[in-house]
């Protein structure tokens, strides 16, 4: 289901889930690549990705591929939320409405909703900090001193492109979490009940 906004004249839509999971895998993919790396280095080269042909300054693309690939993460968890709570009959008005603005959960910053509140509105166990304590820790240090920064105004310097690797590294182990109690298959099943559902309750937001 499509948003509008009438005072910008702009018409939004709700990204397919597959798309989030896909252009994350080309991007790391892409970074296992010593000829695409190599493109960072020099000067006023133009640089090919899997999706565009950039000839701006590499600082500006690892930023943007690092920004891109965070939004997704965070929209894919929470759509898989949905969806297993869907799929388990936990579908419920206070739960859509949470998962919609999981802030409503009132934990202790972004990290404690997302990857402990949220998926704990399916079960407990599927918890960040219970199933990975290391890796719930580690996130915290990332949206400190990553993912909140290149959100509020920096941006990534040093043509650090080895260094946006690393951060693939880590959200790899993010999906693999999400993996472990959401089958993304699921999204093939019962696809246009689920999409529905889902566009309505956010296009409600």
């Amino acid at each position: 289901m499509k948003k509008r906004s009438e005072t910008f004249g702009l018409t939004l839509s709700n990204i397919p889930h597959i798309n989030l999971r896909n252009e994350f895998a080309r991007y790391y993919n892409a970074l296992k690549d010593d000829d695409f790396i190599a493109q960072f280095e020099g000067a006023g080269r133009l640089i090919r990705t899997p999706y565009m042909i950039w000839s701006g300054m590499p600082d500006d693309l690892i930023t943007i591929i690092l920004q891109r690939a965070i939004l997704g993460v965070e929209s894919y968890l929470r759509t898989s939320v949905f969806i297993e709570v869907y799929e388990r009959g936990l579908f419920e008005n206070q739960n859509i409405n949470l998962i919609k603005n999981p802030f409503g959960l009132r934990g202790k910053g972004t990290v404690d909703n997302f990857y402990h509140r949220l998926p704990s509105l399916i079960d407990k166990k599927y918890s960040l900090k219970l199933y990975n304590n290391e890796l719930f820790l580690k996130t915290v240090i990332f949206y400190k001193e990553v993912r909140n920064p290149i959100f509020h105004g920096h941006n990534l310097s040093q043509r650090d492109i080895r260094g946006l690797k690393s951060v693939f590294d880590y959200l790899a182990e993010i999906y693999a979490w999400i993996d472990s109690w959401h089958d993304f298959s699921k999204i093939f099943n019962k696809a246009a009940i689920r999409r529905d559902k889902w566009s309505e309750a956010r296009t409600e937001s």
